[in-house]
């Protein structure tokens, strides 16, 4: 049994045109599927300490 939860999240276009890149490159069944493969590889495989630190959580935004 699936337990998901729905998650409304705010995502610059640069960002959501990489993640409609990557469903179409991977076969992936849509960008949902996409950001959660993002946060299962985060959560496993890389300190939060690093991904949250000030110098990689900046806005790509102007």
């Amino acid at each position: 049994m699936s337990n998901k939860t729905e998650l409304t999240i705010e995502l610059e276009q640069e960002q959501i045109d990489w993640l409609a890149e990557n469903v179409v490159d991977f076969a992936l069944p849509d960008e949902s599927k996409a950001a959660r493969v993002l946060f299962a590889f985060a959560m496993s495989e890389i300190d939060s300490e690093e991904i949250f630190s000030s110098d990689n959580s900046k806005c790509l935004c102007g």
